[in-house]
């Protein structure tokens, strides 16, 4: 089953290099819009 997830656990995983976390726990993670453009994922910062 999919889980939605907010932002802090997306970019503190990644801050860490370890998203790889998420997808071991739940599979599939549903990212909505809003998350997304909160991420910045854009940017060069730690975790983008």
């Amino acid at each position: 089953m999919p889980v939605v997830s907010n932002p802090s656990p997306i970019l503190n995983l990644a801050i860490v290099n370890q998203l790889i976390l998420l997808h071991q726990q739940f599979g599939e993670i549903l990212i909505p819009s809003a998350v997304l453009d909160e991420l910045k994922v854009s940017e060069d910062r730690p975790g983008s």
